[in-house]
């Protein structure tokens, strides 16, 4: 079909009595270096960010047992 500039006034007239609209879509240039660039970043900080959950993880973890240990001290003693 192509794009709308590229119908007749009939087809045009016709998709249009049939419910349909005309749609104008952008799309990122990927042979684009800024394209890439942010790619290559966007990448990288996903990256990061899951080493640091895995890191933010294992902290909670160690603190969650030092608090429950902490407790179980204060509890003989008490």
């Amino acid at each position: 079909m192509g794009r709308p500039r590229e119908l007749t006034q009939g087809q045009r007239e016709g998709l249009l009595s049939r419910g349909y609209r005309p749609v104008e879509v952008w799309l990122p240039d990927i042979w684009s270096d800024e394209i890439w660039a942010q790619v290559e970043e966007d990448c990288r900080l996903i990256s990061a960010s899951e080493e640091r959950a895995d890191v933010d993880l294992w902290t909670e973890e160690a603190l969650r047992e030092t608090l429950r240990l902490i407790e179980e001290m204060e509890e003989k003693a008490g």
